[in-house]
């Protein structure tokens, strides 16, 4: 089962991704810089077959609110 953590992992592989911590966000190692996050979103779409509106990835800043939206959608985590 796909987590966003494994998602992190495969996003940014040379980081050290510390689970379970969602306050994570843009800027928690050097490689999450602002094209990442967008890139890392792109992924999370994909990985959970989603799509969010511009106003949601404007707002989507830490795992935690990425986990939220998917929440409202009915995606399993």
């Amino acid at each position: 089962m796909t987590d966003l953590f494994t998602l992190l992992e495969q996003q940014f592989p040379t980081a050290s991704v510390p689970r379970g911590d969602y306050q994570l966000g843009p800027g928690a190692f050097p490689e999450w810089d602002s094209l990442g996050h967008f890139n890392f979103l792109l992924l999370v779409e994909q990985a959970f077959s989603v799509r969010f509106e511009s106003d949601e990835l404007a707002s989507m800043k830490r795992l935690e609110d990425i986990r939220d939206a998917l929440l409202r959608r009915g995606v399993t985590l």
